[in-house]
């Protein structure tokens, strides 16, 4: 019933018109007198009127100022449905809707201080039912009530989403009643009738026997069951609303919780109808502001308002899915609101209350205080603070419903086939795989080829993209344009609204793919059925044309590559798919000769750098020992060519320098994650300015972690935890961003001058203002993955060959890939969908191209010493230093350094002892091995475990090996009790040799 088209004078028409919200279709009842009513317009305050007052059939309905008139009062007679009773008795049963669906606890009727509920809170199906003494915070004595039509309701435990139901479906009296998992059934049916002075009989579908209290005893645990209707107490209950009536804290008035209807809202301020809530410059950083502004229409001021099970509301905003927050959980008058993280809190939790003339107060459950716009103010900006009711404008709102489809998180990230809801059979497809931008989305027969297959990532504000994974493009409406049957294509992806889609539940394991841009749905042409039919976007109408169903699939586990030209990557890709089935390889075919490659590599000196405690085979022929940066060797192209050769990292742990790092799944990284790998790290106070800077972003938290540890090590430099900036401010660079130069005095002038000019005075800028600059400058400039961070060589990205790269340290993507998988493992989520983008060189060798030999190297050999007489140990490496022991002639040393001051070496005896020894009388003899078994890292706390060149902590690091990197123990019992710890030898997988504590392996 409606006043048409919302106008309020006299004699205005009435008609029915579709529901929409507006105060046009809401009535006051007012009670007229010997049983009859005014009904009186929410709009105009004027009465419901027969016009003129007359009798006749089809006399008009309008609304006219009160008159007093009996053409102005109506009678409501209820109209009785009797469904039947197969109970047999003569009782009458009415099947209609009596309340209202909400979350409820059900008081019995034998005793006001007993409800129902589970028995121990069960979350089992088939967990009875029972009643016990009230406990307003049990969750196992709350109920979702829901009216399903035709008379009859579900009721839903909310503790364990479980109904209520009549045990195995049988219809005897003093039949059980338990909890049981959604079926359907009508034993999962009920009639909720009245039963005068506000009880109610709740009565099964399946036989009309009633839900009864057993015996009516009133003691706890007494039994739920069905019996026929005896009128007893102990079949009535009454359905009291959780957070309908909730007192007030701050004074003697009740906070009446009012229903709206959940969706996406408006907020309109009392004191002014142009202004609405609005987080600050669309900020999404929990802790981004709450405030007043001109209305916009802009997603920050758009906010999902969601009813919730304890009866009160959140209050969601679109851009940030953040929550409407009461800062720090303070209750004090004038205490700010803001966005927060979603954390299940009373201070996130509000009840909205009727304030007349259509507007409300939003009150905080946490403390009953009002949502209030400071002062009354009605400037832009205006902030939003709690304070204790004042009855004023300034804590009255309007809802304006956005009747625009919004999107929530519907399905998790993950790769699918996309059925259609008019075959079974037939899933989206790119014709004839295609991969170029422009190729035609239609649907095709299910064959499970990568054409077929869609990578849907979350991206925020309730949108998807949807990327076929054999093209990397994404779904996206052509050109732009929004009319019905425009055409659906794949795209690069460009960021605009045309590649982003709203996944919204359409039922029975159905969704509908809404475009962003327009609201249109994307649809099946015509809805036929054969293949190549062709895909477009049309207005909603309802058929199975528009609706589809997400299957969950994988990567084939082939990959195709011309053996003969690109030798040495098919088997192990191949293998590492079987091993991982979630893992996607692409190759990027570069184009290159691979010995060019490793010259334009290598054409500048600084390029390619390694620490130095490296040398022979591994330092630059050029440049010798001269140093670089804040003290390196310049590379040699053996090295370089070592580290360029994708071939030698395709295992489980190196191949994640080639991780796609360009988005954030939610799958695979978690803030917990982020949390355990920062702890006891320079960045544990930052965990949550990682997680949404990289979520804002879509960019790999893990990756960024890696990347801010690889640069500033585990305790922090002082250019990443602060510098004074001589202006009174600190400064932050923890990426080192611009930090280059010869010399520390040059490095951190650098630092600090790039760290001024982006405005980094807090870490917390600093890390966002860094995750941008890697975003921009490789991340979406075709420098993906650590590799390609490291060697520029795709010029896709337009800038000249090699010389775009972020770090100068030869080995950093190795050395980060094996951090990153680290943090997967550590989380379990290794095998989780990542796509790997592996690059291929042409004329490479048929061999891997071998790690350097070092003269100076920092690697473990066997030697004998052969002089009549022994040798001294010395303390320094020459024959002037002290000797700290004779060795024997025959006996063997370990040498851990080679190319001391031309020939000497770094030796190590059996005991520990370390010292030096001249080379000249020193004979190179076979590795001493012992044993050779296969084991894997296992530590404690899961960090993984530093292997050494020698079996002592004095000795250096190689590298970090993380817990369940496998490895072969060649030697065992040689080196005990050194340092606190017993040390094996073992091979890696890359072919050297270390040391490491026995403790940290298992078999």
């Amino acid at each position: 019933l409606d006043v048409s088209n919302g106008k309020t004078a006299d004699h205005t028409n009435v008609w029915q018109c579709n529901p929409n919200g507006a105060d046009a279709q809401k009535w006051i009842i007012q009670d007229a007198g010997n049983g009859y009513y005014n009904i009186i317009s929410k709009l105009s305050k004027t009465y419901l009127t027969v016009a003129g007052g007359k009798t006749a059939n089809c006399t008009n309905i309008e609304i006219c100022s009160s008159n007093g008139a009996n053409s102005q009062k109506f009678k409501f007679n209820k109209i009785e449905q009797n469904t039947g009773n197969s109970s047999n008795n003569t009782s009458e049963i009415k099947a209609e809707k009596t309340i209202e669906d909400g979350t409820y606890e059900i008081q019995t009727g034998i005793d006001s201080n007993k409800v129902i509920e589970v028995i121990n809170a069960s979350k089992t199906s088939g967990g009875n039912v029972q009643i016990f003494t009230r406990n307003t915070n049990a969750d196992c004595q709350k109920v979702n009530i829901k009216y399903l039509g035709d008379g009859y309701y579900t009721i839903t435990f909310v503790h364990s989403k479980m109904l209520l139901d009549v045990s195995n479906g049988k219809t005897a009296d003093h039949t059980n009643v338990w909890q049981c998992n959604p079926n359907g059934a009508d034993a999962q049916k009920w009639i909720i009738q009245d039963a005068g002075n506000g009880y109610y009989n709740i009565i099964s579908k399946l036989s009309k026997t009633y839900l009864t209290v057993a015996g009516g005893k009133t003691a706890n645990c007494t039994n739920i069951e069905i019996c026929s209707s005896n009128g007893a107490n102990s079949q009535k209950f009454k359905f009291n609303k959780i957070g309908q009536n909730i007192e007030n804290n701050n004074n003697t008035n009740t906070i009446n919780n009012t229903e709206i209807e959940d969706g996406l809202y408006e907020i309109e301020t009392g004191v002014d109808s142009n202004k609405a809530l609005d987080v600050i410059n669309a900020s999404k950083i929990s802790g981004g502001n709450v405030q007043i502004f001109t209305k916009n229409r802009a997603s920050c001021q758009k906010v999902i308002v969601k009813h919730e099970s304890d009866g009160c509301y959140t209050l969601r905003f679109l851009h940030s899915e953040m929550l409407l927050d009461v800062s720090n959980g303070k209750t004090a008058d004038h205490t700010n609101v803001w966005q927060c993280n979603p954390n299940g809190a009373d201070a996130q939790k509000w009840i909205i209350q009727d304030a007349g003339n259509g507007y409300y107060n939003i009150i905080s459950k946490l403390s009953k205080t009002y949502l209030t716009v400071a002062g009354g103010k009605t400037a832009n900006c205006t902030n939003i603070e709690i304070c204790s009711s004042n009855g004023t404008n300034s804590q009255k709102f309007k809802f304006n419903k956005l009747n625009e489809a919004y999107g929530i998180r519907t399905i998790a990230d993950g790769l699918y086939e996309i059925q259609t809801g008019v075959d079974t059979n037939k899933v989206l497809d790119v014709i004839n795989a295609e991969k170029t931008s422009g190729g035609n989305v239609q649907i095709f027969l299910r064959n499970n080829a990568n054409c077929q297959k869609v990578k849907v990532q979350y991206l925020g504000e309730g949108c998807y993209s949807l990327m076929f994974l054999h093209s990397k493009l994404l779904l996206d409406v052509s050109n732009g344009k929004t009319a019905d049957h425009t055409n659906v294509w794949q795209c690069n992806p460009n960021g605009a609204d045309a590649q982003k889609w709203i996944i919204q539940d359409a039922g029975n394991g159905y969704y509908n793919i809404i475009s962003k841009l327009s609201k249109t749905y994307l649809t099946v042409a015509g809805g036929k059925t054969t293949n190549c039919t062709n895909i477009e976007i049309c207005s909603l109408n309802g058929t199975n044309s528009q609706k589809f169903k997400f299957n969950s699939t994988k990567p084939n586990y082939k990959i195709n590559i011309d053996t003969s030209k690109y030798p040495g990557y098919k088997e192990k890709i191949e293998s590492l798919m079987q091993k991982y089935p979630n893992w996607n390889f692409e190759l990027l075919y570069t184009g290159l000769i691979f010995d060019e490659a490793i010259r334009g590599e290598c054409a500048i000196h600084s390029r390619n750098l390694v620490p130095t405690n490296y040398g022979g085979e591994w330092v630059c022929s050029v440049c010798g020992t001269k140093l670089y940066d804040s003290g390196w060797y310049c590379a040699s192209e053996k090295a370089v060519a070592y580290y360029m050769d994708p071939r030698n990292f395709l295992d489980d742990n190196n191949v994640f320098q080639f991780l796609d790092l360009n988005e954030y799944s939610s799958d695979s990284v978690s803030l917990e994650g982020i949390q355990s790998k920062v702890g006891g790290t320079f960045l544990q106070n930052y965990s949550n300015d990682i997680n949404n800077a990289c979520k804002n972003t879509n960019v790999n938290p893990y990756y960024i972690i890696a990347r801010l540890i690889q640069e500033q090590g585990s305790k922090g430099t002082t250019i990443g935890t602060g510098m004074d900036g001589g202006d009174g401010k600190t400064y932050y660079n923890p990426f080192n961003i611009g930090a280059s130069g010869n010399g520390y005095d040059a490095i951190y002038s650098n630092a600090l001058a790039t760290a001024k000019s982006y405005g980094w005075d807090s870490m917390q800028k600093a890390i966002e203002g860094g995750i941008v600059f890697c975003k921009k400058n490789w991340l979406e400039n075709y420098q993906n993955t650590l590799y390609q961070n490291k060697f520029d060589i795709d010029t896709t990205n337009g800038s000249s060959l090699y010389t775009h790269q972020y770090m100068q340290n030869l080995m950093a993507a190795y050395s980060e890939a094996r951090t990153l998988r680290s943090m997967y493992a550590n989380t379990g989520k290794a095998n989780s969908l990542f796509t790997f983008v592996i690059p291929v060189y042409e004329n490479m060798s048929s061999s891997n191209y071998a790690m350097p030999s070092n003269n100076t190297e920092t690697s473990p050999m066997n030697f004998k010493v052969v002089a009549n007489g022994g040798l001294n140990l010395r303390s320094e490496a020459n024959s002037d230093s002290s000797v700290v022991k004779l060795v024997q002639n025959g006996e063997i040393v370990l040498s851990i350094q080679r190319g001391i001051n031309s020939d000497w070496q770094k030796v190590m005896l059996n005991d520990g002892t370390i010292g030096y020894m001249s080379g000249t009388y020193l004979q190179q003899v076979a590795d001493v091995t012992n044993c050779n078994y296969a084991a894997y890292v296992k530590t404690a706390d899961g960090s993984g475990c530093y292997i050494r060149v020698g079996p002592s902590t004095k000795t250096d690091r190689i590298t970090v090996l993380a817990d369940g990197t496998w490895l072969t123990v060649i030697n065992e019992g040689t080196y005990n009790n050194i340092d606190g710890y017993s040390w094996v030898r073992v091979l890696i997988s890359d072919g050297r040799q270390a040391f490491m504590p026995s403790k940290y392996l298992s078999r």
